[in-house]
Order: C-alpha cells, then structure tokens, then sequence
C-alpha cells in the first residue's frame, strides 16, 4: 500500500490516480478531502504536523510519498515566512518520516524543488552542482532533503528525492495559468528577444517519476532531477502554448532591460496591492532555470510518458473547461 501525503493538490490528485490505476492501494493524506477519489485509493483526513492524527494513515503502508509543503507563494503574508516555511516543510517531513519508520515502511520519496539549488543558472544543473537556495521556499526544502537523508541511513529506510521544476497541467496555478490567460486573449507579448531556457515537468510525468523511483532499487538513497526532458525559451512555450489553445501568438522585441526596469516599480506598488509582474515574476519570464534529469532516465530506465505537447493539450483543455 502507498500513502500520498498532499493528496488533494495538483500533483497529489493526479499521483493518487496513476498509482490506483497500476493497482496499487493507495491511500491518500491531506486536510482538505481531493475533489475526486479515484477507485482504489482511500482517504485519510490529517495534517503532517499532528502525529497522531498521521499515525492510522500510515498503519500497513509500504511506500510513503511526501508532497505535503508550504509552498512558494507570489504576495507573502507571513510576518516570519522562514520559520512558517520551516514548520510546514522540515518539521512536517521530520514527523512523517518518523511515523513512517514506527509503521514499517520500506519506501519513501520526497518531492522536493529545483529551488533548493538556487533560482537561475547558465547550464543545466546536474545532481552534483552545490546547493545554493535563495528563498525560504529553497532553503527549507533542502535542509528537508538533510533531513530524509539522516533518517533514511539511520533506519535502512530506501528514500529518494526528487527535485522538481515549474509542474504543469490540469489543476495548475500561479504564472503558468496566467502564461495561458495572455495567450488566450491575444494581447501583444513583449518576450519576443528573451533568449533563456526553463526546464518544465507535466504533472503526469512527475506521477510517472515517482513509480519509476518507487519501483527501482537503483533509486535508492539518490537524489533525482525531474523534467520533461526538452528545455524551452519563454517564446518557444507562449507559442507552444498558443499552438495547443488554437491561438496566434503575437511577440512584440522588447529589451529585457526595460523589463526589469518594469520589475521594479511592480515591487514598490506590490507593497501596497498585489501585483503579478515584480521582479521576482520578471525574472521568471527572462532567467534560464534548465536542469539535466539524465540521472533519473539512466538509472530507473525511466522515460516521461507524456511529451510537451501532448502535455500542454491536457492542459489546454483543462483551461478551457474552467472558463
């Protein structure tokens, strides 16, 4: 049996499904009950935090998958967000490590970020590149990854970590929703010189990530990148987007300059409304964030089952759906 922890989310819900379609009895952990429960899969109303409310979640269970997380948010309301971050991500993976040790638990993987390496680089990361994470977000997934690391050699637990990028697909939100949104309406889109690289994942290629892991003795005690495996510009997903909407995408040459330019004083109005193009959104659209998931492929055999585009059809129709 797997236990999903975070499984009303995004890429919980779909997770839930993938693993209940490979008859695999799942049961499913979260706050807030999904609003779909697939055959096969059970849900336990808990939160990460209180152990004895995750202890009967985890009686039986053979793997434990720990997507529960404090998030990175775009307009922070916490007085203190590093120790906010700190309890949901560390002290809440410290306790369903735990109770996943008391129960006997054979396997476990953490979904973790790309975040908890840093925000930007030149060349794709690989597993080996220093960890340099900027926001509380990174910050405490990686001393998360310390943490599932200690325990896994301290109790023979085969734990592995998976580091993913932007995730996309039906139920998404934040930038990608709004990237479809613009596109949608057609309005002129001034990425047409930004020249970077991002490194994407489809939510059912991450489903299909963590059976590979789940499935693998290789995966054990590793830490994996997660991709799609074909990086894209900003204006190479616009009309990639745009391709899978029915939608003409109209770049317009905009130096970045003048973007971050644009950053700025959506920093200084964000204090005072909530504004979606600050610095930190800019440098989203502009900075190149690639990673190397090789690692994953070479030694699980794994291969994303869905590509880009057939990806962003799913998700294209999930968008149109909800309009």
């Amino acid at each position: 049996m797997a236990v999903v922890t975070g499984a009303s989310g995004f890429v919980g819900s779909w997770l839930c499904r993938t693993l209940a379609e490979s008859g695999i009895q799942v049961r499913g952990v979260a706050r807030h009950p999904p609003r779909h429960i697939p055959p096969g899969m059970l849900f336990h109303h808990a939160d990460v935090l209180d152990p004895a409310a995750l202890r009967p979640a985890l009686a039986g269970a053979d793997m434990v998958v720990h997507l529960a997380a404090r998030v990175h948010v775009m307009q922070e309301t916490a007085a203190n967000p590093l120790t906010e971050f700190r309890r949901a991500n560390v002290e809440g993976t410290r306790i369903v490590l735990e109770e996943a040790v008391r129960a006997g638990v054979g396997r476990f993987v953490l979904a973790s970020t790309v975040k908890a390496v840093g925000e930007a680089n030149v060349a794709p990361w690989t597993e080996e590149v220093p960890p340099r994470p900027l926001d509380p977000y990174g910050v405490t997934k990686l001393e998360a990854e310390a943490l599932v690391r200690e325990m896994a050699q301290r109790h023979s637990l085969h734990a592995s970590v998976l580091r993913l990028p932007l995730v996309y697909g039906p139920g998404m939100k934040g930038n990608m929703v709004r990237l479809f949104r613009l596109v949608d309406r057609g309005v002129p889109l001034p990425f047409g010189l930004v020249q970077n690289r991002r490194s994407l994942a489809f939510v059912g290629n991450v489903a299909g990530a963590v059976m590979a892991v789940l499935h693998s003795p290789a995966a054990w005690g590793e830490t994996f990148f997660v991709s799609d495996g074909h990086d894209l510009s900003t204006p190479e997903l616009l009309r990639a987007i745009g391709l899978a909407l029915g939608r003409p995408v109209r770049l317009v040459p905009v130096p970045p300059a003048l973007f971050r330019a644009a950053g700025r004083v959506g920093d200084l109005i964000a204090r005072v409304r909530p504004l979606p193009f600050t610095s930190d959104a800019i440098d989203r659209l502009l900075s190149s964030l690639a990673v190397d998931s090789s690692k994953l492929l070479r030694l699980t055999g794994y291969r994303p089952p869905y590509s880009v585009a057939e990806g962003l059809g799913l998700a294209a129709d999930w968008y149109r759906g909800r309009m």
